[in-house]
């Protein structure tokens, strides 16, 4: 909700003109000698900061008007110090009005962008269902780009066969050809993904999408799992970070494949398909999926995000609730935020509310 006009007004060009009074009370105070009159010309310049250009101009006027009666006051008027600081105020209000419009615009531009990458976002990655049988999921994407909300990382969850399956995968490259590529791969896990018998048909249909799609020397990296109602989790990884399984009974590990498989992109270099790897599941226990903007987050000395020492932050707490802590915990290990797209996908077995 936008505030009452009259209340954003005073607040657009207070610090302006609070310097402007300032700089009048002090030279009153100080005397003319200390030559505080140009100072005048701080007070336009500290109001382009916040405000747009008409504003800039309402508080150098101001500043101008003061100026030239603390001139008065000072018997300056008519000097050569006078008619500097005149023309300082003045100079300086006409370029901080010119520069508090282009900011006014890049602002608009900014906000214009957010827009449209929201808009992107919910179509790319839509919101996932938290309540799927057999399980319960919560998912989160943090974009590296700035005033972006969308990248190269993505995830998706569909109920089919009364299991469910999920995939997460990360995009090599940034910018609007790994959006384009991200698009693609879960348009074809979302079309085989309800209908296909086994984990191998999805994979063959999203490397078989990407192919399609043409792009040279663009691989990715992804996860398939399926989770059926038994608990049986069952894990198809091509070249991705392995998924992170948090037991209900206090014990954890990472669920590495049996053997290592190529990204999609590159799989025509080898014959045979990846090998998956099983595991099963208790009620409470939790499986977190995750891209490389976790697993490669590093802190000032270059050292990786302890993931399997934070595991407590994964326990407890709901699934949006541990995503929040994790995402948190992860920005105070960087201290300066994430330097590459991370998408997180969080499932717990057996927690689907009636």
């Amino acid at each position: 909700m936008r505030a009452p006009a009259f209340l954003v007004w005073p607040t657009a060009i207070c610090p302006g003109l609070v310097a402007a009074v300032g700089v009048a009370a002090l030279d009153v105070v100080l005397g003319a000698e200390v030559g505080l009159l140009p100072l005048f010309a701080v007070c336009p310049a500290l109001t382009a900061c916040c405000a747009p250009a008409r504003k800039v101009i309402i508080c150098g006027f101001v500043a101008l008007l003061l100026c030239a009666a603390v001139a008065v006051y000072d018997d300056l008027l008519f000097t050569r110090r006078g008619a500097v600081a005149l023309i300082s105020v003045a100079a300086v209000t006409a370029a901080s009005a010119v520069a508090a419009q282009a900011r006014v615009r890049h602002e608009r531009r900014a906000s214009r962008h957010r827009l449209i990458s929201e808009f992107v976002q919910s179509v790319i990655l839509a919101p996932v269902p938290q309540d799927t049988a057999p399980a319960r999921v919560a998912a989160s994407y943090v974009s590296a780009t700035e005033d972006a909300r969308i990248g190269g990382d993505f995830y998706e969850v569909v109920p089919a066969h009364g299991s469910v399956r999920v995939v997460i995968g990360d995009v090599q490259g940034k910018g609007l050809s790994a959006v384009r590529t991200a698009t693609v791969m879960l348009s074809a896990f979302r079309m085989s993904a309800h209908d296909a018998d086994s984990l191998d048909e999805v994979a063959a249909e999203m490397s078989g999408a990407l192919g399609r799609r043409g792009v040279d020397e663009q691989f990715v990296t992804a996860v398939l799992a399926e989770l059926d109602p038994s608990g049986r989790l069952t894990l198809l990884s091509f070249g991705h970070p392995p998924p992170l399984v948090v037991r209900a009974d206090g014990s954890h590990g990472l669920a590495h494949p049996p053997s290592p498989a190529l990204p999609f992109g590159l799989d025509w270099l080898e014959c045979d398909p990846p090998e998956p790897s099983r595991v099963e599941l208790e009620d409470g226990d939790r499986v977190l999926l995750y891209t490389d903007g976790l697993a490669e987050a590093r802190d000032a000395r270059d050292a990786f995000y302890p993931l399997v020492q934070r595991v407590a932050l994964l326990r407890g707490n709901s699934l949006d609730d541990s995503l929040v802590r994790l995402r948190a915990d992860v920005q105070l290990h960087t201290d300066s935020g994430v330097d590459d797209d991370s998408a997180l996908l969080l499932m717990e077995y057996g927690a689907v509310s009636e």
